[in-house]
């Protein structure tokens, strides 16, 4: 059951970039020399091994530090980031990608085809039991042509293969720093990102600073970021209006309005590739009836949830994929019809779902 395609709503002082009006409030909250920014957000950070992670913000966090071959821009078109460019065999199945030339890792290690090839072959060997494995699974093998060629070989062609290396868990870790750590890379991302890993407490925040070394000149803006986890909605939202925090996401829904009416928060809502669904288990009765499912599917007031829930910054979901994917299908919302949604086949559903 798709529902809701939720607006991502937050607030962004201008952190790469802006105004100077906008530089002298940021400037105002940083009680030292070094401009620090502080993000509050909605949950603490599983790990920093973004081949072991399966939540959202673990994986945007590590973006501070690491860095793939391939990336999305805001409008969800894929870009190049460590790789230039990159051919396919005309079966769709070896795909050949040349590198950027005089790029480092944190430690000060190359980043080369070595690097690519040592990536791939640590996610894909499912003895190391990482949970994007089913991700990468489709690698039959990564082979080094040269130092800044790397070639892939899929087990069979996929169309969405270089899509899948812009994911967020498809980064370049340092392969000395693979080996010096083992496991605990988790604990020791080595990337290649604008920003280095300072320290983590797994309860509490994590600390970056300004990769000296970046390879993109001029980047980043600031020298460092404390990504703190704020689990309450309430105190996430105090932190806003006190000048405590200079980013917070998620914004509670129900405190956006409040926020907005502050001269000292910018409050920004664009749409999300986000959607909220119910998983239905068609191997537990009655679900695995069709027409059970279209009955559940009519009983949801989806223009309700948006206003209640949402306050506003969700819209009913359109398709099984959201607009913003590429290849998205509009199928149009399911209606509300709850004289449709008590008569299924076989018999009647209860009165209130």
């Amino acid at each position: 059951m798709n529902l809701l395609v939720p607006s991502s709503p937050f607030r962004l002082r201008a952190l790469l970039g802006g105004g100077a009006v906008v530089f002298a409030m940021l400037a105002s909250n940083v009680a030292h020399a070094e401009t620090t920014a502080v993000m509050a957000v909605a949950s603490t950070f599983t790990t920093l091994d973004s081949y072991d992670a399966n939540d959202t913000l673990s994986q945007a966090v590590a973006k501070s530090f690491y860095q793939g071959l391939f990336g999305f821009d805001k409008d969800m078109k894929l870009v190049n980031v460590l790789a230039e460019s990159y051919e396919a065999s005309s079966d769709a199945r070896v795909y050949t990608f040349r590198l950027r030339h005089g790029v480092k890792f944190q430690d000060g290690t190359d980043f080369n085809a070595a690097a690519v090839k040592a990536n791939f072959d640590r996610v894909t060997d499912p003895a190391n039991k990482l949970k994007r494995y089913n991700m990468f699974n489709r690698i039959e093998k990564t082979e080094v042509v040269d130092p800044y060629t790397v070639q892939i070989t899929l087990k069979a062609p996929f169309s969405a293969s270089v899509n899948v290396l812009a994911h967020p868990s498809a980064v370049m870790i340092s392969p000395d720093a693979l080996k010096k750590y083992g496991k605990d890379i988790a604990f020791h991302p080595v990337g290649t990102g604008p920003f280095e890993f300072v320290k983590w407490d797994p309860a509490g925040d994590l600390t970056v600073k300004k990769f000296a070394g970046y390879w993109k000149k001029g980047y980043p803006k600031i020298d460092a970021i404390d990504w703190k986890p704020v689990v309450d909605n309430n105190t996430r939202a105090a932190l806003m209006r006190t000048g405590e925090a200079d980013f917070a996401f998620q914004v509670p829904f129900e405190q956006a309005a409040q926020l907005q009416s502050s001269p000292k928060v910018d409050l920004i809502a664009s749409p999300s590739i986000i959607q909220r669904y119910i998983s239905l288990n068609m191997n537990q009765k009655p679900f695995g009836n069709p027409k059970v499912r279209e009955a559940l599917n009519y009983a949801v007031n989806k223009e309700a949830l948006t206003k209640v829930v949402f306050g506003g910054y969700a819209t009913p979901a359109d398709g099984v994929v959201p607009q913003g994917v590429d290849y998205a299908v509009k199928l149009g919302p399911w209606p509300y019809d709850p004289a449709k949604a008590r008569v299924a086949e076989g018999g009647r559903l209860p009165e209130r779902l």
